[in-house]
């Protein structure tokens, strides 16, 4: 006792030396607490956040909760240390406290950062909707943590009231909103965007102008990401959605119908008033009989007149439609009670249009193709026996047969 007696009066004889043992004994109180909490804080923030995980199983977030909190935590027993400590000069206590104020604001909004990031990992983790995302509004939450942090760390720097400098942002209004524009933009499209459910995770959408077609793979306040079928990676301004069009299948996937629309052009020299001649190869096809009684009224084909056919509109391209909608409500993969439509377009010098118009009952790009290039390879192997050509511009095999049959009449002259 004696010699800390003495050493307490030789302290209080050496002013610097006072100063520089103080300044020791806050450090070393400082990386003392630090310490602790690195292994006391994990048990108690387990009991109070995670008490009904199992208590032998380390969990991630138990370790970055203690983490954050052993920071600003040495930070709080500094300050309070500080207070007892007699001989110290007034300037270095307000530096100290000063600093002391800014590592704990620092140190706090990076806490609650991380529990934000729990929050969202928790929600992408367990929420039912795997597809909606909340990650801009987790970054909306940063942002104003990040903004009230550095309000309350100009009030300690300048000694001043958090109202005095929030009321002083007033003059520099107009610059902040210069400066923040894309982000309020943003901001707005995002609220917008996640409230009317107009966009989600896994949507599949097109954007025309920017050449992409892909699945939405995140969801965040300034960009949204979006992966290509091609596996190549685009993010698009969160804003753009809200100005520019696309395209979004998502409802054609939650109707579980996909829409063939197709078109295949017909010689229109080919349409013909049907005869008796031209039933002859068509009657032969399975599945023709039923349109064609229905076209007929129930008359016996073969006793019907030319001329009933002529009087009565009937071409072979009338039949051919009506026979492929029948052959498109037998199929198992069209579903027969959404619309099935085979007619005609405006023509143009490429022919007669004949577009087909039905919904698959899968969805998946694979059997989608598969059904709708099944259904034009029959079209057209079947377009010939209603004695319909299908047009095509003349290739180079055209010309070269052209050539050798008139080199074939040539020669028989």
């Amino acid at each position: 006792m004696a010699y800390l007696d003495y050493l307490f009066k030789f302290m209080e004889g050496n002013p610097a030396l006072a100063v520089g043992f103080n300044i020791i004994l806050l450090i070393v109180s400082g990386m003392f607490t630090h310490i602790l909490c690195k292994f006391l804080l994990i048990k108690v923030v387990r009991r109070v956040f995670f008490a009904s995980h199992k208590q032998d199983v380390p969990l991630e977030k138990d370790r970055r909760i203690a983490e954050k909190l052993s920071n600003f935590m040495p930070v709080i027993i500094v300050y309070y240390v500080l207070q007892f400590m007699p001989n110290m000069p007034p300037s270095l206590v307000t530096a100290i406290n000063t600093f002391c104020g800014i590592l704990f604001f620092i140190f706090l909004s990076i806490f609650f950062n991380e529990m934000l990031d729990i929050v969202n990992s928790s929600y992408v983790r367990k929420s039912k909707r795997k597809n909606h995302s909340i990650k801009g509004y987790i970054q909306i939450g940063k942002i104003l943590i990040h903004v009230i942090a550095a309000i309350m760390i100009l009030a300690v720097m300048s000694n001043k009231s958090p109202a005095i400098i929030i009321s002083s942002l007033g003059a520099v209004a107009a610059v902040l909103m210069l400066v923040f524009q894309h982000t309020l933009l943003s901001l707005v499209a995002n609220v917008q965007l996640s409230s009317n459910d107009v966009l989600q995770l896994g949507d599949w959408i097109e954007m025309p102008d920017k050449n992409l077609s892909g699945e939405v793979t995140d969801i965040a306040l300034h960009t949204i990401t979006i992966r290509n079928w091609d596996n190549t990676i685009s993010r698009i301004p969160t804003k753009n959605f809200l100005t520019e069009t696309y395209t979004n299948w998502q409802a054609m996937f939650s109707s579980g119908a996909r829409r063939i629309m197709r078109s295949t052009s017909i010689d229109q020299h080919s349409i013909n008033f049907l005869s008796q001649e031209m039933l002859a190869p068509m009657l032969s096809i399975r599945g023709v009989n039923e349109p064609l009684a229905k076209l007929l009224d129930g008359r016996d084909p073969g006793g019907v007149a030319d001329s009933w056919f002529i009087d009565n509109e009937l071409t072979n391209l009338t039949l051919f439609r009506h026979y492929l909608m029948a052959y498109l409500a037998e199929r198992p993969d069209i579903i027969k009670d959404m619309y099935i439509v085979a007619r005609t377009l405006k023509p143009s010098p490429s022919g007669m249009p004949l577009e087909i118009y039905c919904f698959t009952s899968s969805i998946f790009w694979m059997d989608y193709e598969n059904t709708q290039s099944e259904i034009f390879e029959y079209i057209t192997a079947v377009a010939g026996k209603f004695s319909l050509r299908l047009y095509q511009y003349p290739a180079g095999h055209d010309f070269w047969r052209l050539s050798q049959e008139s080199s074939g009449r040539d020669g028989a002259r």
